[in-house]
């Protein structure tokens, strides 16, 4: 009955803008034809990610935006782990293979999100915890190993699923009933142990960062915050995933974004802290102009963290025509920070109450908020925006800001600096004098100056 359901019913998602009835236009997620085809034993070795509008010849059709995504939010929250029972010595009774993904309860649409778009699976509650689990071989199998063998995972877990997928392929022929076969798969998991914690160089040259995958991974892994009324992007993770942040901050230089990556220390008070790995983009010009069009761009699925995209993009205007340094600005830029990142989850209400007691805000005010925005922007911004460029308002004055310098001298030589300081040190010339050629687009020693 499910099978028969699932066939003619198709999940939707509020992000897709595809129109059902016009055979050219392509699912956003996926198609089923052939409920044989999905349990097809060739399938992984076919037309399993084949993107067709041929609705006759059976093939199940996966978009790759989807699959992106969910490679990225498997490389922070996933899981492929190999549980033995009845083990002694060099052999076991039975073996259960699991691909697992866990969130809090609050984020349970997340998942079902997943399942339903993988019609495998399924969904148990733990407490303020909630868990997708594929556990049955045939959707292993059929499902999640073509998905990650076609959509490479950019993390140390691809060594995981590599090893995993051995374990579980072991299965189609029954091996993994023999005594060689229960060795195999007992060295597969030690194997899979050993390699916690660790990187394994040889992975590098396959890192490929695509807009969906980061979005995946930014959902599982990643904060849309501040710090001291600045907005940011930050990611943090285990040192071993070095190579990995560092592809990242490569592909957003494409985008023209600039992320600094840090290396910081376990802590000595802690036995149990390990070494840790942060990738941050705060310039707030590349935030505005770059990081959140890329974002927008094609609904690159934000899905865990949507409503805090959503909040922390009214922040970042709030900060970037300078209404944090209002009264008003400020009180709202606060209130807007408690229905954030861990604020907003139902198991925190005690934190957000003592947090909203603390800064003063009343409940009319949780009431009005979208009023107060909106009255806010109505009101003069202490900055004003020309050609790209923030000024305070009714002066010539720059807002000063971390932003790339670009020097040309006489012969048209182009010197690029990742700040006015760094220009400045670099070229003997004032900052003050700099700002003004900027500002008044004159030159000076035979330098011209442009703002990126």
């Amino acid at each position: 009955i499910y099978l028969f359901i699932t066939f003619l019913i198709k999940p939707t998602d509020p992000l897709d803008t595809t129109d059902p009835t016009d055979p050219t236009d392509p699912p956003l997620l996926l198609e089923r034809f052939s409920e044989s085809t999905y349990y097809s034993k060739d399938i992984m070795n076919s037309f399993f990610f084949i993107e067709t509008h041929n609705k006759t010849d059976g093939k199940l059709t996966y978009k790759n935006a989807f699959l992106e995504w969910l490679v990225g939010f498997t490389d922070g929250e996933g899981n492929f782990n190999i549980k033995l029972t009845g083990l002694v010595e060099n052999t076991f009774q039975n073996v259960q293979f699991t691909f697992q993904i866990g969130l809090h309860i609050d984020d349970i649409e997340t998942l079902q999100y997943i399942k339903d778009n993988l019609l495998c699976g399924h969904i148990s509650k733990s407490g303020n915890r909630v868990n997708y689990f594929v556990n049955d071989i045939n959707s292993l199998i059929n499902v999640i190993i073509p998905v990650f063998t076609n959509f490479s995972l950019n993390s140390s877990k691809f060594h995981h699923f590599m090893l995993f997928k051995k374990a579980v392929l072991s299965t189609k022929n029954k091996f993994h009933l023999s005594n060689q076969g229960k060795l195999d798969i007992l060295k597969l998991k030690k194997e899979m142990q050993n390699m916690s914690g660790r990187w394994v160089p040889d992975s590098i040259k396959s890192i490929k960062i695509t807009k969906y995958w980061l979005a995946g991974f930014i959902d599982a892994e990643g904060t849309f915050s501040t710090s001291r009324y600045v907005p940011r992007l930050r990611l943090e993770n285990h040192v071993k995933e070095l190579e990995l942040y560092n592809k990242i901050k490569e592909f957003l230089a494409l985008h023209n974004i600039q992320a600094n990556v840090v290396l910081t220390m376990p802590r000595v008070y802690n036995i149990h802290s390990n070494a840790t790995i942060v990738l941050e983009v705060n310039k707030i010009g590349h935030l505005i102009s770059y990081l959140i069009p890329l974002m927008e761009q094609d609904k690159p699925i934000l899905k865990t963290l949507k409503k805090d995209f959503l909040l922390w993009k009214e922040l970042v205007k709030i900060y970037y025509n300078g209404y944090h340094t209002t009264t008003e600005g400020k009180r709202i830029f606060d209130f807007i920070k408690l229905h954030m990142n861990k604020y907003r989850l139902s198991t925190n209400s005690d934190l957000f109450i003592e947090k909203i007691l603390c800064v003063g805000v009343t409940p009319s005010f949780q009431r009005e908020i979208k009023d107060l925005i909106v009255k806010l922007y109505l009101t003069d911004s202490p900055y004003i925006i020309k050609e790209g460029v923030r000024y305070y308002r009714e002066t010539n004055k720059l807002v000063s800001e971390a932003v790339n310098i670009t020097a040309i001298d006489l012969e048209n030589n182009i010197s690029v600096y990742q700040s006015m300081s760094d220009c400045a040190k670099s070229l003997k010339i004032s900052r003050k004098k700099i700002k003004e050629c900027v500002t008044n687009g004159t030159s000076y020693k035979g330098y011209q100056f442009v703002l990126n």
